[in-house]
């Protein structure tokens, strides 16, 4: 997968290389140029000298000499005679005399042999006495670096170098701008109320930490469209659980006025509603409050037989009323942290709704087991089961799988969804399997 750190080191080091070729590209062609302009000036310097010569004889060839040195420099420029003497009377060079055979070569030196390092512009012939000239030049060198160490290499290399690293950088710019602008497009979106905005399509085939970032982008307003119509469910199940109990109360509440009405039996009605309805808010507020991230639980080590014990006892009280049996194996005692009174709730919970949901005369398992490096809390009922499609939706707000039997049998359809909360809390998980010939088997696991 490309990175975008392999990119940009890619992208500057691209640029460097291909600064560094143009660089040298630009040197050698202007060291071309040089030359080429130079060989042009001198071979001019030449052709003049012998005009000078043959127009106004030694004296004027002179005085052009002594004008030409102070131009070009005293030690390069040299006019020797057939005897190899300078016209100017200057100490000659060793590779000048050897060129003219006055002395042998240098012997050798260092890595190799010393080569004559001079040019020959032309050889000039006195007309009048038919005496010949030798103007020569001297080459100057140019230190290790050679063409590079001309002064208009550096404007050359400043002017590639700025021109490359802002093509390279914008380019770079282009492509890292592009993703970002749909990502900041979208997130306007967003904040405009558009949660259908998505941008992985936007990005290309792009397979970069930026497309990671589109994909999470879309991720995240898929969960959060998720949430906005959980809560938008939420709240219309709350309004309709809300609206049945007020319904039957105002009901009861026309009964009782009525001349001749019972009035203790509409009473008692009164307060059976007004006791489902301070149930059901109290489920609704428990469920927020499990949902609030900030939610610090009291966690203290408490133990598992003794907290499954508790429930059993209490949940036998209503079970009593139907002939249902609650039996409770134990094989886990084991001492484990966790808050008590939310974990006492959540199992309640589920042991209740078995109970509910059982029919008569039937038997309600508790079972605690360890394993896998945790424990698990299984209560399994004798009742008709859930269809396979729905054992996920159960641990849903509000969720019934029939709805009119549920209102019937007391449920409000939020205890399964607290038990979940609680145990996600806990860091553990809570799932629902059917099991032979009926039955549903809730299996709720802690870690150690």
């Amino acid at each position: 997968m490309r990175k975008l750190y392999l990119r940009f080191f890619l992208s500057f080091w691209g640029a460097m290389l291909l600064v560094l070729a143009c660089t040298v590209a630009a040197t050698l062609w202007l060291a071309n140029e040089r030359l080429d302009r130079e060989r042009e000036r001198q071979q001019a310097m030449a052709n003049e000298a012998q005009t000078v010569l043959a127009a106004e004889g030694l004296p004027g060839l002179h005085r052009w000499l002594v004008q030409q040195v102070s131009v070009v420099a005293p030690d390069r420029l040299y006019l020797l005679d057939s005897q190899g003497h300078d016209l100017l009377d200057r100490p000659v060079p060793v590779v000048l005399q050897a060129a003219l055979g006055r002395r042998p070569y240098p012997a050798a030196t260092g890595a190799g042999i010393a080569r004559p390092d001079f040019r020959l512009l032309s050889q000039l012939v006195n007309a009048t006495t038919h005496e010949t000239f030798a103007l020569s030049l001297l080459h100057r060198h140019e230190g290790p670096f050679g063409a590079f160490a001309s002064p208009e290499i550096p404007v050359f290399a400043i002017s590639i170098a700025l021109l490359i690293s802002a093509v390279v950088c914008w380019l770079l710019a282009r492509f890292l701008s592009a993703p970002i602008d749909h990502l900041r497009a979208a997130t306007h979106s967003i904040a405009a109320g558009n949660l259908g905005v998505q941008v992985t399509a936007l990005v290309g085939t792009r397979r970069d930490e930026l497309a990671l970032l589109a994909v999470d982008f879309d991720a995240m307003t898929m969960r959060l469209r998720a949430l906005l119509e959980s809560h938008r469910q939420l709240l219309r199940d709350v309004s309709h659980e809300l609206r049945s109990p007020l319904a039957r109360l105002q009901i009861a509440l026309g009964l009782a006025r009525r001349p001749g009405a019972n009035l203790t039996q509409e009473l008692d009605r009164i307060e059976r509603d007004a006791q489902r309805l301070g149930e059901l808010i109290g489920e609704i507020l428990s469920l927020s409050r499990l949902d609030d991230s900030g939610l610090a639980l009291n966690a203290a080590p408490l133990s598992l037989g003794e907290l499954l014990e508790d429930i059993c006892e209490d949940a036998r009280l209503e079970a009593s009323t139907r002939n249902i049996s609650i039996e409770l194996q134990q094989r886990d005692a084991a001492t484990i942290p966790g808050d008590r009174e939310l974990l006492h709730r959540a199992i309640e919970n589920v042991v209740r709704n078995a109970v509910r949901f059982s029919p008569d005369g039937a038997r309600v398992l508790v079972r605690a087991q360890p394993g896998d490096g945790g424990h698990t809390i299984c209560v399994q009922d004798q009742g008709s089961g859930v269809p396979p499609m729905l054992l996920q939706r159960i641990f849903e707000p509000f969720f019934r799988v029939d709805s009119a039997r549920d209102r019937d049998s007391g449920g409000t359809g939020i205890g399964l969804a607290i038990a979940a909360r609680v145990f996600t809390l806990h860091h553990g998980s809570v799932r629902a399997d059917n099991v032979d010939p009926h039955g549903l088997r809730v299996s709720m696991r802690l870690p150690a």
